[in-house]
């Protein structure tokens, strides 16, 4: 199954908040061990703050390009 198809599919089995749906990750999220699980959480939490970071370095370069001087 390619990385888009298993989003796709991830994606129709989710709540309207964005949640999975209980019998999907009964189902899904059962397949896996308690050691698998921690992995997916680790590697989902590392994509979650590459993402915030790319956020705040697009912040910090646009106001570079204002002119501002940003400092941590």
């Amino acid at each position: 199954m390619k990385p888009k198809a298993v989003v796709d599919y991830i994606r129709e089995n989710q709540n309207n908040n964005k949640t999975l749906k209980s019998l999907f990750a009964t189902q899904f999220l059962g397949k896996f061990s308690e050691q698998e699980l921690a992995g997916l959480s680790k590697s989902i939490e590392k994509e979650i703050h590459a993402r915030q970071q790319s956020v705040v370095d697009e912040k910090i370069a646009f106001l570079q390009s204002l002119g501002y001087k940003v400092e941590k």
